[in-house]
């Protein structure tokens, strides 16, 4: 593998590396201060304090943590749990992306090896597959921290989705003035 390649890998290695670990510290993904208040950013007919904009939205994982209740130990609790599951896939998520590289510089090579194009995509299936079991595992400790009232919520709001996938496009069709025959 030539060096550029190597440096590229490492670069992207890096900038996941320092992103996962601003995502385990919490930190915001942008500056908030005195220049930016809070009732600036607040979505109209929304409650103060709900953020809107490029960065927040009612949507944000913020905007959820409050409107469910979470409290301090929980956030600190999801928080134990992200880290170890950032921990327990590192290695996993490393090699996903060596071989998604050099997969990707096969095919821009254009000497394309069957045999290891197929080694490859079953490593990738085989590691996707660990980091996935993961990644279920987290949400299912997630929804172990969380109190009944919370979950209802949770359940409520998986509710509301699921009604708005199936018919809001039929709902935004006679809303357009479109109708059926």
């Amino acid at each position: 593998m030539n060096k550029s390649i190597l440096a590229a890998s490492f670069a992207t290695m890096l900038v996941v590396a320092i992103a996962l670990t601003a995502a385990a510290q919490g930190t915001p993904a942008a500056p908030t201060g005195p220049s930016a208040p809070k009732e600036a950013m607040a979505q109209p007919g929304g409650a103060p304090g709900e953020f809107v904009g490029k960065w927040h939205s009612r949507h944000s994982l913020e905007a959820i943590r409050k409107k469910l209740g979470v409290t301090e130990d929980q956030k600190k609790q999801f928080r134990a749990l992200y880290t170890g599951f950032s921990d327990r896939t590192r290695k996993a998520r490393a090699d996903l992306m060596a071989l998604k590289d050099e997969k990707r510089t096969m095919l821009m090579s254009g000497k394309i090896d069957q045999q290891k194009l197929a080694q490859l995509d079953d490593q990738i299936v085989k590691l996707r597959a660990d980091v996935m079991r993961e990644r279920l595992k987290l949400k299912r400790d997630r929804l172990a921290i969380l109190t009944p009232e919370q979950i209802e919520k949770i359940a409520d709001w998986k509710t509301h989705k699921a009604f708005r996938a199936k018919f809001g496009g039929m709902l935004r069709g006679h809303r357009r003035g479109h109708s059926e025959g």
